[in-house]
């Protein structure tokens, strides 16, 4: 049993070489179907083994993924009906074509949203997002983004970087200033049409974690009437409702800070339901209280 490749994979989840809860789901079935192909096991048992190993090790890469952990639970449930090698590694292709499946729909459902001529705010990156504004944009549809930077680690920049890129008209603002931007109420000189936001976890109450910030940007949404979108999917909810907010290194804020100062750096935050418009999954539109009650009929192995 050779868990190398799957840690090489863990590794860049954790650093966040590979970012993005779409992409982390992606690259962790990708390995788990190239490894059940190319290794050589004994007997079942120590496949089961590896799987077991390997599908743990990914998950905590990173905890707050249920898009990630979603994919080995549907995986490894193949397990209990004593599948061979190779209708394990069918079943992380399966997940993987269902992932890439969602991303091709979700953009044009999410696109008709838009109309020419919005202002429309984002936050950090979300390939799912970009795919979304990107689609509007070919559409002939004339927007303008307006993205923040995203400390610590200004992932913001690679939303820019994209959007540009295929020729959305941008522009950065800081993180502390969105609230404020998107609040139409008051002196922003820029109105405000709308926010799509990307997701991490959605809690069954509809409550979604996505990067720290949201939760501000959210609740300014609300409080000034401005739809609120999250870019999602039923394959992104928790129906465990167990994943926390994960908290990073301090040094991603101060490198050098003193060696008795305690530093708090959540990686994310939630958006309450409440100021959730519409959840925007492969399957439609739908309102964050209608959440369970879509699994049920879609994905009724997520609840068992």
């Amino acid at each position: 049993m050779n868990l190398t490749n799957i840690q090489h994979i863990a590794d860049d989840i954790k650093t966040i070489t590979i970012q993005g809860a779409t992409n982390i789901a992606k690259e962790a079935c990708k390995i788990m179907e190239q490894e059940l192909r190319s290794q050589t096991f004994s007997n079942i048992e120590e496949m089961k083994n590896f799987v077991e190993a390997a599908t743990e090790m990914l998950i905590a890469a990173r905890e707050t993924e249920p898009l990630l952990r979603n994919g080995m639970k549907y995986a490894k449930s193949k397990l209990q009906q004593w599948a061979s090698q190779a209708e394990i590694a069918d079943a992380f292709a399966e997940y993987l074509g269902r992932v890439v499946r969602e991303e091709e729909v979700r953009p044009t459902i999410a696109a008709e949203l838009i109309n020419d001529g919005e202002n429309i705010v984002t936050h950090c990156h979300s390939g799912s997002v970009v795919k979304v504004l990107t689609t509007a944009r070919g559409q002939g549809k004339k927007i303008h983004v307006y993205n923040t930077e995203t400390r610590p680690l200004y992932q913001g920049r690679k939303t820019s970087a994209d959007l540009l890129k295929a020729g959305v008209p941008d522009t950065m603002i800081t993180d502390d200033a969105a609230p404020f931007f998107v609040d139409n109420e008051y002196d922003n000189h820029i109105h405000v049409h709308k926010v799509f936001l990307g997701s991490d976890c959605i809690r069954p109450n509809g409550n979604t974690m996505n990067k720290v910030w949201s939760f501000a940007i959210g609740l300014s949404a609300w409080h000034s009437g401005v739809p609120l979108y999250i870019v999602g999917s039923l394959l992104k909810v928790d129906p465990t409702n167990t994943i926390g907010i994960e908290a990073r290194s301090g040094k991603e804020l101060w490198a050098d800070a003193p060696a008795d100062l305690d530093i708090l750096n959540y990686a994310f935050d939630l958006v309450p339901a409440k100021c959730i418009t519409w959840i925007i999954t492969e399957f439609g539109v739908i309102r964050p209280e209608n959440l369970l009650s879509e699994i049920k009929k879609r994905y009724p192995w997520m609840l068992e």
